[in-house]
C-alpha cells in the first residue's frame, strides 16, 4: 500500500490551539490502526520572524512527542514561503527520503493546506474540504485547488441538496464524516457540571454568493442564543477568544449566565482541549452561520470527540439531521426553544443520552467507520 500523508498547514501556526492538533491527529492514528503507512506533514512558511518561526516548530514538536506520534511526523519548514519550495528545512526524515515517499505516496490535503508549488511532488492527491459552503464560495473566487486534485472529498453531507444553494460546481465531490479516533476518546464517568464548547468568537470572514453575505463569525449564532440559559436548567460555559476589552459582549454573556472563560487558559495544549471536553457534562454549541444558510451539513470535529467521551452535544442544525440517525446523543435545534427543550431532554435522562452519544462516535464517526472508505476513494 502506498504511504499517506495527511497534509496541514494550520496546527503550527496555532500554538495556542489544542483544538487544531487533534484534526490532522486523528486521521493519522487511525490510518495508523488500519496498517497504513501514514505519515502527518505539517507545512510552516516562515514568519519573517525567527523566534515566532522556533516557537512554532518547538511548540508543535514537542506536543507530537508528548502524545507519542513523533516518529510519524515530518515538518518542513519554508524560509522563503511556498513560493519557493525548493527552499525547505525538513524535520523527521532526510529531504530525499521524503521526496522519495511522495512519488509514490497520496496526500490528503486538508483544507487546501499543501499548496499547488508542491502538490506535483505526490503520486496522488485528495483534497479534503472541512470547511463546507464558504469553501465551495470561495473555491468560485481564489485558486483553492478545486479541479486540480485528483480526488475531492467534502464532509459537507447536504451539500448539493435541493435546499442547498451553494453550487457545487463540475467537480464530483465525494461526501465522508469527519472523524474521531476512539482509543484516544475513552468513555468518561462523572461528568462535569456545564455544557461546554471551544469556539472562536470573531473570524472575520465572509463568503458572498448572487448578493447575499454568508457570515462566517460565530459571535452572530451565539448572540443570537443569549438568552438560553434562562430558559434552560443546564448550566453553559463558553470557551471563547473574546478579547478583555470587548466588554459589552462579556457583560452580555454574565447577566444572561453564561459562563465564559479564555481558550489559552483550559485548552492551550491537546492534552489540556482532551481535558477540558471530557471533564464537560456535554456540549452545547452553535455553528456559524455561513454554514446554516448554506445548509451544508457540516458537523464538527469537536463534537465527535464530545460524542466519543459519553458526552452528549446540542449543536445547531446546518442540514447534517436529515442524514443521522436520530437519537439523544447528539440534538440539533433551530430556535433558542428548540436549544433549551434538547438540553432539558438530555438533563432527564443523561445516563441514555451518554450512552447514545458513544454509540453514534463508534457506528457514523469513528475513524475505523469513515477511513476505510476515504482510503478507497483516494487510491491508496
Amino acid at each position: 500500500m502506498a504511504p499517506v500523508f495527511v497534509g496541514s498547514a494550520f496546527v503550527a501556526k496555532y500554538p495556542n490551539g489544542g483544538g487544531n492538533f487533534w484534526v490532522p491527529l486523528q486521521y493519522l492514528l487511525g490510518l495508523r490502526d488500519l496498517g497504513v503507512d501514514a505519515w502527518w506533514l505539517e507545512l510552516c512558511a516562515s514568519t519573517g520572524d525567527a523566534a515566532t518561526d522556533r516557537l512554532f516548530r518547538e511548540t508543535f514538536l514537542d506536543a507530537a512527542t508528548r502524545l507519542g506520534v513523533r516518529d510519524r511526523v515530518v515538518f518542513v519548514e519554508f524560509p522563503q514561503g511556498y513560493g519557493r519550495p525548493d527552499h525547505r528545512v525538513v524535520h523527521g526524515m532526510s529531504a530525499v527520503e521524503l521526496a522519495s515517499r511522495c512519488r509514490d505516496g497520496v496526500l490528503l490535503n486538508l483544507a487546501q493546506s499543501v499548496q499547488k508549488t508542491i502538490r506535483p511532488e505526490f503520486g496522488r492527491t485528495v483534497l479534503m474540504d472541512i470547511d463546507p459552503g464558504p469553501f465551495q464560495i470561495w473555491g468560485q473566487q481564489w485558486d483553492f485547488g478545486i479541479g486540480t486534485h485528483d480526488v475531492h472529498v467534502t464532509i459537507g453531507q447536504h451539500l448539493g441538496a435541493p435546499d442547498s444553494p451553494v453550487p457545487m460546481g463540475a467537480v464530483p465531490w465525494h461526501r465522508i464524516w469527519p472523524v474521531v479516533h476512539l482509543p484516544s476518546w475513552p468513555v468518561q464517568q462523572a461528568p462535569g457540571d456545564r455544557f461546554t464548547t471551544v469556539t472562536q468568537w470573531w473570524s472575520q470572514e465572509y463568503a458572498f454568493l448572487n448578493g447575499e453575505t454568508y457570515d462566517c463569525n460565530k459571535r452572530t449564532s451565539f448572540m443570537d442564543c443569549i438568552e438560553l440559559p434562562g430558559r434552560t436548567r443546564a448550566r453553559l460555559e463558553l470557551a471563547a477568544n473574546i478579547h478583555p476589552s470587548e466588554t459589552a459582549d462579556l457583560a452580555l454573556l454574565a447577566r444572561n449566565g453564561w459562563s465564559t472563560c479564555p481558550p489559552e487558559t483550559v485548552v492551550r495544549t491537546p492534552e489540556q482541549y482532551r481535558a477540558y471536553v471530557q471533564g464537560s457534562r456535554g456540549e452545547f454549541s452553535c455553528a456559524k452561520p455561513a454554514y446554516v444558510k448554506a445548509r451544508s451539513g457540516w458537523v464538527s470535529d469537536r463534537t465527535l470527540c464530545y460524542l466519543a467521551s459519553g458526552r452528549p452535544a446540542v449543536v445547531q442544525e446546518t442540514g447534517a439531521a436529515s442524514h443521522l440517525p436520530a437519537g439523544s446523543g447528539l440534538q440539533f435545534f433551530r430556535t433558542v426553544g428548540e436549544a433549551a427543550a434538547a438540553l432539558d431532554r438530555v438533563e432527564a435522562d443523561y445516563a441514555a443520552a451518554s450512552r447514545a452519544a458513544r454509540a453514534l462516535a463508534q457506528d457514523i464517526f469513528s475513524t475505523a467507520a469513515v477511513l476505510p472508505g476515504l482510503l478507497a476513494l483516494s487510491g491508496a
